[in-house]
């Protein structure tokens, strides 16, 4: 579950240090431009390989994710988002997943993840 929300919340541009906050506006700001960085068509919706290209060039604390999981993280996050199973994602669609996901982890409901909510997600508490 914790490499799925990780999967979310990094090509949300969310995944960052522990002791940042997080808020919906600046989630949403920063959604707006990792979307538009992911589609690399402009088409306006994510493919599946947009999506696996993207999360293959993060970086996390180790460099850069190797293929396998990268394909597998882009899978995960993928299938929670393209809802009407059309083989897209829009932006509508990638929003919603990034607001249920948002709020799975506002454990106290103030708009804010903060380092204690963001502490108890990477352990799997939520």
């Amino acid at each position: 579950m914790f490499r799925q929300t990780f999967a979310i919340l990094a090509l949300a541009g969310l995944a960052t240090p522990a002791l940042a906050q997080e808020t919906r506006a600046s989630a949403a700001a920063k959604f707006q431009k990792e979307f538009a960085a992911s589609d690399t068509n402009s088409d306006g919706v994510l493919t599946r390989a947009e999506v696996q290209a993207r999360i293959g060039q993060m970086k996390t604390g180790k460099g850069k994710l190797d293929p396998v999981h990268a394909k597998r993280m882009a899978d995960l996050w993928f299938g929670s988002a393209d809802k009407n199973k059309d083989g897209k994602v829009s932006q509508s669609e990638a929003q919603a997943l990034l607001a249920a996901t948002f709020a799975k982890y506002d454990a106290n409901g103030d708009g804010k993840i903060g380092g204690e909510e963001r502490a108890a997600a990477a352990k799997g508490g939520r």
